[in-house]
């Protein structure tokens, strides 16, 4: 069985993974838990596969606390799919609106992907972004609350407070896009059900 990992796998996980590694490994060398510099003389095909396997498994394994950034995210909204669905029908001027919109939008995604892969990858290109920058905020909450130990521990503190400062922002920023691109994979999903004629004669009469 081959194993296969996707762009959503890489998004969603191997990036903020690699983040969380990268913060774990700088207070482990600096503790003197490991030598850093003797890891990056491994071979570089073992350094290379060992480094993406960790970052995948601590992406997966820290994949709850992004979820809470999700749910508590300030930016975003307690009911995302009917915030873009008012504002898909804003921008359409729909009368009547069509059946799709009663819908989850991840079963119009499902419906969209059997139709089309293509059509429905940019949606999940939308979702996996999305993904990547709030699983990346605890990740980057968690350096900057390093750099604000390293202004009083380090020998740098200027620069601990500059690098601490950079990483607030980003998190921010990051808090802020996640909720952007969740609410525009579903305005997406919209569009597309709605350039689709089939898509309301699927539906059951209930829906």
């Amino acid at each position: 069985m081959a194993f296969i990992l996707g762009i959503f796998d890489l998004l969603a996980y191997a990036i903020p993974g690699s983040l969380y590694l990268t913060s774990l490994a700088y207070v482990a060398h600096r503790a003197g838990w490991i030598d850093v510099p003797t890891l990056i003389g491994l071979p570089s095909l073992v350094l290379i596969i060992a480094v993406a396997i960790a970052a995948f498994l601590i992406g997966q394994a820290s994949y709850p606390l992004g979820s809470l950034v999700d749910r508590w995210n300030p930016f975003g909204s307690k009911d995302p799919a009917k915030q873009a669905r008012e504002e898909f029908v804003r921008r359409n001027a729909i009368d009547t609106p069509r059946r799709f919109l009663q819908l989850d939008p991840f079963t119009l995604l499902a419906a969209l992907e059997a139709d089309d892969r293509e059509a429905a990858a940019d949606v999940f290109r939308l979702r996996s972004v999305g993904l990547t920058l709030g699983r990346s905020v605890p990740a980057l909450a968690l350096g900057a609350v390093i750099a604000l130990v390293e202004i009083f521990t380090g020998t740098l503190p200027l620069f601990a407070g500059l690098t601490g400062l950079v990483l607030a922002l980003v998190a921010a920023g990051c808090l802020y896009q996640a909720a952007s691109f969740r609410k525009w994979a579903i305005i997406r999903t919209y569009e597309l059900s709605f350039w689709n004629d089939d898509m309301d004669e699927r539906l059951p009469d209930e829906a």
